[in-house]
């Protein structure tokens, strides 16, 4: 990563002098015969090893989603790291204070360039990013009803779990379909299906059921946000059975597009049992979960069952040239078997 320093004189001065008070109980400083790097300013030592090893958007992004926050991932933690922006908003620590995040007040501009700094004892590191085009508002033309989607789940960042992918990558191998029922007020239904494997341009699965999202709220268009509980729905020949859905993402000013999604939810482990074979049992999979940061436990709408929760963000999904067909049991269309 190629990160730009940036001076301000009275921020150095502070942070020279909190290192120095960290440093003498051993939270950032260094001894005298530690080893020193180049902090980028070309006239002074670094006051301490620690480093920013990433920062999310990257330096130069393009595409940093407008209610994002930005992030600095230190290699280790540093209790005086201050982001230094022209943005307002609020500091906070992750992961034990090795993450620094700025969460702005407000959403962010789209396809706007802003730049903020790490003041912290190694140095002042600036990247500078520009927002994508969502969060543009809707044009008058881009009518939402009747409009179908493709969403590809696996092409996001799961957000619980480490490593998460490995077990829900397998589980994710279909597009999801979503087609924007009769806009009424501020709501918005969405009917929900899944594709065919491996068809392009995507087709519905007339062999699986599908759902019916209610109530979705579009009242901040642009954005939309809704949820969904105690359902099940078609997958891999199987069945994927969900406690918990709760999702949001943005409408491209053309309607074209969605980005930004992002889910959080709790689903069934004795699903992914039966769709997956080659991990095992329940007791293997649960075991698989607990080293990926996503335990099983107890469901909360059936404790008798088990679940493990799942979340991801940064997916997107584009228009299709598709009519889902409502289908409210599996393998009862006329259609089920039609192209085998």
């Amino acid at each position: 990563m190629v990160l730009r320093p940036c001076y301000h004189p009275f921020m150095h001065f502070r942070r020279t002098l909190c290192c120095f008070l960290v440093s003498l109980i051993a939270a950032c400083g260094k001894g005298a015969d530690s080893e020193t790097a180049d902090s980028g300013s070309g006239d002074k030592a670094p006051l301490c090893s620690t480093v920013v090893t990433s920062t999310d958007p990257g330096n130069g992004s393009m595409d940093h989603y407008y209610r994002d926050p930005i992030r600095f991932y230190l290699s280790e933690p540093d209790p005086t790291a201050q982001v230094i922006t022209d943005m307002v908003g609020e500091t906070r620590r992750e992961d034990g204070g090795s993450t620094i995040v700025f969460e702005p007040r407000g959403n962010l501009s789209p396809s706007t360039e802003y730049s903020a700094g790490l003041d912290y004892c190694y140095g002042e590191p600036e990247i500078t990013f520009t927002t994508s085009h969502y969060g543009v508002p809707l044009e008058a033309s881009a009518d939402l009803s009747g409009r179908a989607y493709s969403i590809a789940f696996n092409s996001g960042e799961y957000t619980v779990g480490e490593n998460a992918g490995e077990l829900l990558n397998a589980v994710f191998t279909r597009p999801v379909l979503v087609q924007f029922e009769e806009v009424n007020g501020g709501f918005v239904d969405i009917t929900a299906a899944i594709g065919m494997p491996g068809v392009q341009p995507p087709q519905q699965d007339m062999c699986a059921r599908t759902i019916t999202l209610r109530q979705v709220s579009i009242n901040e268009l642009p954005f939309l946000s809704g949820g969904v509980a105690d359902f099940e729905f078609g997958a891999q020949g199987g069945i994927l059975r969900f406690a918990s859905l709760t999702f949001e993402g943005t409408v491209s000013s053309d309607a074209s597009t969605l980005g930004g999604i992002a889910y959080d939810a709790v689903m069934g482990a004795e699903e992914i049992v039966s769709l997956l074979p080659e991990f095992g049992n329940l007791d293997s999979v649960c075991d698989l979960a607990e080293n990926l940061g996503i335990p099983c436990s107890p469901c909360p709408n059936d404790s008798a069952r088990q679940c493990i929760p799942m979340a991801a963000k940064g997916i997107y999904a584009s228009q299709i040239d598709e009519t889902l067909v409502s289908i409210a049991e599996a393998g009862t269309h006329e259609e089920c078997g039609a192209a085998e």
